[in-house]
């Protein structure tokens, strides 16, 4: 029986721990090639690499280390590395920490995902909502034995999953993306010549979230499953338009 072919991605970089865990978890069931950005790439949305080339390491067979962003690690993969292995899906991630609400616009593993839907190949955003030490086994788990499900999902609408930091689980909500507010964004310092600079941060702040939202799912202990699409057109609006 043919394995199903599975492109793995991330924005953390080759090396972090929750692709590399995803990695070893479903090699024995599925056939894994590896395309990730040689370190750490948070946050870069869905920049592509237009200035400058790209450089390309082979760390093993099928594993390859891009010195460029998550959406330029999907878009050589298909173009150029995997021509002899086209996958039937694409997992970015396990990303360390949270993809949720309006934070997925700036997400580097969510756009890897976007990125693999521009080429009508299915695609899943997988996140632990950990920033310290993570156990990135029991997510990575999930995902290898729901793989039917999560595919068959991923085949209708990009998904973006996030797993509560815990290894007990209430279960699984289909969500819609919430609302992330921060305060305290920007951290004004001075440097040794008396120079200003700022240190972009801040702390998510408390917002009311609607109970079938990414953000509750999780605060509950559930995995929240989001289906996602690249389409940003307004059609209530513009029917309105057109229609007026």
């Amino acid at each position: 029986m043919t394995k199903l072919r599975v492109l793995l991605t991330n924005d953390d970089g080759y090396h972090a721990e929750g692709l590399q865990c995803l990695y070893h978890t479903l090699k024995t069931d599925f056939e894994v090639a590896v395309v990730a950005p040689d370190r750490e790439r948070s946050a870069v949305g869905h920049g592509i690499t237009m200035h400058h080339p790209l450089r390309v390491t082979q760390v093993l067979d099928q594993h390859w280390m891009v010195d460029g962003t998550p959406a330029d690690c999907v878009k050589i993969a298909l173009e150029n590395l995997l021509k002899d292995f086209q996958p039937q899906l694409i997992i970015s991630g396990i990303n360390r920490g949270p993809n949720l609400g309006n934070d997925v616009l700036y997400s580097g593993t969510v756009s890897a995902a976007l990125e693999g839907s521009f080429y009508n190949i299915p695609s899943i955003a997988a996140s632990l909502v950990e920033y310290g030490k993570a156990d990135f086994t029991v997510a990575a788990e999930f995902i290898r034995a729901n793989m039917e499900l999560l595919l068959e999902t991923a085949a209708k609408s990009i998904i973006n999953i996030n797993f509560p930091a815990t290894t007990s689980f209430e279960g699984y909500k289909f969500t819609k993306l919430g609302k992330r507010i921060y305060e305290n964004v920007f951290e004004e310092r001075k440097d040794l010549r008396g120079r200003t600079y700022y240190w972009m941060g801040g702390e998510p702040v408390g917002a009311n979230q609607e109970d079938n939202s990414d953000i509750s799912a999780v605060e509950e202990g559930y995995i929240s499953i989001t289906p996602l699409q690249s389409d940003l057109t307004n059609y209530k609006l513009l029917n309105a338009l057109t229609n007026s």
